[in-house]
């Protein structure tokens, strides 16, 4: 199958398939089914908190930056997009001044 999402719309082509694709099974990253039930409890009671997120132990976390992000509804978070794109920008900049 294909899928493409555009613009909060999905398309599902049932009948297209590529034979050079090689299906692999999911990494299983939650582990334990005491984590999967408690992942699924903590997402059900209250996606919007966060919590679930937290689950899975792991040296890299989600930053405030990113949680802000997530906490927002999808139409507010150009914003922070626009500023993140900007924030690149500027160290490129001064990579470039660094360089020359």
């Amino acid at each position: 199958w294909y899928q493409r999402r555009v613009r909060g719309a999905v398309f599902v082509f049932k009948n297209v398939h590529d034979p050079d694709i090689l299906y692999l099974s999911p990494h299983d990253s939650v582990g334990t089914t005491e984590n999967k039930i408690k992942l699924l409890e903590a997402f059900n009671g209250n996606w919007k908190n966060h919590a679930w997120r937290n689950i899975i132990d792991t040296d890299m976390p989600y930053s405030d930056q990113q949680l802000e992000y997530f906490n927002r509804d999808p139409g507010d978070r150009a914003p922070i997009m626009d500023a993140l794109i900007q924030r690149v920008k500027d160290e490129e900049k001064e990579e470039n001044k660094k360089n020359n």
